[in-house]
């Protein structure tokens, strides 16, 4: 028998907790964030999309432009221009992921990435080029090494 009289009495069971949507937010909808901002990792630059930014952009975190940048962006991660973004600038970046428009030359030291709606006018620099089937490419591609990487071997 228990201390209040009833030995088999059971806690009350909790309500479920209902599982979370896996689309975005309703706020997120409003605002009208892209599907590549809301789900950016966090220590992530956004360029949204009412944005203009004219000069250097530089840095150790990724970029994801939605907006419009004209000058130079030289990062050491991941460049991302989205879908409705603009890039009028001399690129350096880890990779570039380009779903919207690219003006300019670009260096990467992993990839470059033309999605099928994405368009590059430039000339291009990088170990690894993927261009999606509806990409639109004008420019030159380079993918051998950089100079700098070569190992020079004395005999």
């Amino acid at each position: 028998m228990g201390i209040f009289g009833n030995s088999e009495s059971k806690p009350p069971e909790a309500p479920p907790v209902p599982a979370r949507p896996a689309s975005p937010a309703p706020a997120e909808k409003e605002r009208g964030v892209p599907a590549t901002a809301a789900a950016a990792k966090p220590g992530t630059c956004i360029i949204a999309s009412k944005t203009v930014i004219k000069g250097e952009i530089t840095g150790d975190e990724d970029v994801i432009v939605e907006g419009n940048v004209e000058g130079q962006i030289r990062i050491t991660r991941d460049l991302r221009v989205g879908a409705n973004g603009v890039v009028k600038a001399t690129v350096e970046a880890q990779s570039i992921i380009v779903s919207g428009e690219l003006v300019g030359d670009c260096q990467a030291s992993v990839r470059v990435e033309i999605q099928a709606t994405g368009r590059l006018t430039g000339n291009l620099r990088a170990p690894k080029i993927v261009i999606a089937e509806g990409a639109m490419f004008r420019g030159n591609s380079d993918m051998s090494a950089r100079k700098d990487d070569k190992k020079v071997v004395a005999l």
